[in-house]
């Protein structure tokens, strides 16, 4: 219940935060482990510039498509900082695409 209550009773929300957190979630990395006989693309096309490999830590910290107010530059720092769960969860509302 903790994850639901601090995401606003939003399940959707709460999905795509532990699908965020776990690294289980709809990315390139993802399909390229998990997914191969489905062709399903890899690459991210969102941004400016050239196609990217798109895995979690391109989302949180590289892709020019989404919105961050968070300072943190590896999934490390991020997930050991002690506003983790309010920068994941604050990424995730101001961005409706990502995991």
């Amino acid at each position: 219940a903790f994850p639901l209550k601090k995401l606003g009773g939003r399940p959707a929300l709460v999905a795509r935060f532990i699908r965020c957190l776990s690294n289980h979630a709809p990315t390139g990395w993802y399909r390229s482990c998990f997914r191969t006989n489905l062709n399903e693309p890899s690459m991210c096309h969102l941004h400016t510039g050239p196609p990217a490999y798109h895995t979690r830590e391109y989302v949180l910290f590289e892709c020019d498509h989404y919105t961050r107010k968070y300072r943190r530059s590896s999934i490390e720092d991020l997930l050991s900082s002690r506003d983790m769960f309010y920068d994941i969860a604050e990424f995730l509302r101001d961005n409706s695409l990502p995991f």
